[in-house]
């Protein structure tokens, strides 16, 4: 698990508010959050929100929700203050702290511990709260393949399409870099030569090869650290974005769309972590398969044939009979 994700809904009836919003941070760090509070009178703007949405779609609907309340005067107030005041007491108990307590929760798979300690800090906004949670562990490729889903608007673009129908763009396999939306880098900032980590999102006609060098690149839900061989700047309606060529393996190129405005993951200490994941998996298949099974046939001598060609005849002839028999 490197990322946690929180999503909350709570009820007060002394305020006579519904709110709704989320908790997410990286594993044992401080967490980032967002909530919108409306009055119960307005809780149909909410009402679509069921904490059973994943990422990607929690934050979505949660952002549609906020604009509708910002078009209500008056409304939107309510949410900047509990922001506020959720801010000051997350301040008050140590955000690394409280980032270590929804990790720890989260990987226990304990929902009741985490609905204390978010009651806790609702407590003095309004007492006795009824406060739903739930939660989930993210790898950093899986929240890249949610941004990923994100992106698909810019990949409609008409000068994508150019891009991607170029002799020298349109049959390489497709990949993504690893998300880290904490502490990640724009790929601004990458040069070419240096290490990038991509997950591979379409092998395409390169598919072999690929599973040569990493058989199970789409089931592991590992990172391949790649080299960045060239970037090049593709305007969109909405901006700007960089395709990208890397180098997976030797002379195994692919290729890539990325935002400026994402943070790639730029950590060494988890490419280490990764690369030792990585050794380990490849010498674990070696001692459970090996490549090569070596069969001893042993040599046949002359009284071991007599006797094999008098058994084929022996049964050879019970056969004959048994036919004859029923024949008749």
């Amino acid at each position: 698990m490197d990322l946690y994700f929180i999503k909350v809904r709570a009820r007060s009836k002394g305020t006579a508010e519904e709110i709704v919003g989320y908790f997410f941070g990286k594993t044992n760090g401080a967490p980032d959050f967002d909530f919108l509070v409306v009055p119960l009178r307005y809780s149909e703007v909410v009402d679509n929100i069921t904490l059973d949405e994943d990422l990607r779609e929690f934050k979505e609907k949660l952002d549609k929700a906020k604009q509708k309340v910002k078009e209500i005067p008056g409304v939107y107030d309510v949410t900047i203050a509990f922001i506020a005041y959720l801010n000051n007491m997350m301040n008050r108990r140590g955000k690394i702290p409280l980032g270590i307590e929804f990790s720890t929760a989260i990987k226990e798979n304990d929902t009741e511990v985490l609905r204390v300690i978010i009651s806790d800090l609702l407590e003095e906004w309004s007492p006795k709260m009824e406060v739903f949670v739930k939660a989930q562990g993210l790898l950093l490729e899986e929240y890249s393949a949610y941004t990923f889903l994100s992106m698909q608007e810019d990949f409609s673009d008409e000068n994508v399409a150019k891009v991607y129908t170029r002799p020298d763009v349109a049959d390489l396999p497709e990949v993504f870099p690893v998300i880290d939306p904490i502490n990640g880098t724009s790929i601004v900032q990458f040069d070419v030569g240096d290490k990038i980590p991509v997950v591979i999102l379409n092998p395409g006609k390169y598919e072999k090869q690929i599973r040569e060098k990493f058989p199970n690149f789409d089931k592991d839900k590992l990172s391949i650290e790649a080299t960045i061989l060239s970037k090049e700047l593709v305007r969109v309606k909405g901006g700007n974005l960089y395709l990208v060529k890397v180098e997976l393996d030797e002379g195994l190129i692919a290729k890539g769309l990325v935002s400026p405005a994402l943070k790639i993951l730029s950590d060494e200490a988890y490419f280490e972590k990764r690369r030792r994941q990585r050794v380990v998996e490849q010498k674990e298949p070696t001692e459970k398969y090996p490549k090569t099974i070596k069969v001893e046939i042993p040599s046949t001598t002359g009284s071991e044939l007599l006797i094999s060609l008098m058994t084929t005849l022996l049964i050879t002839g019970a056969l004959l009979i048994i036919i004859y028999l029923f024949a008749k």
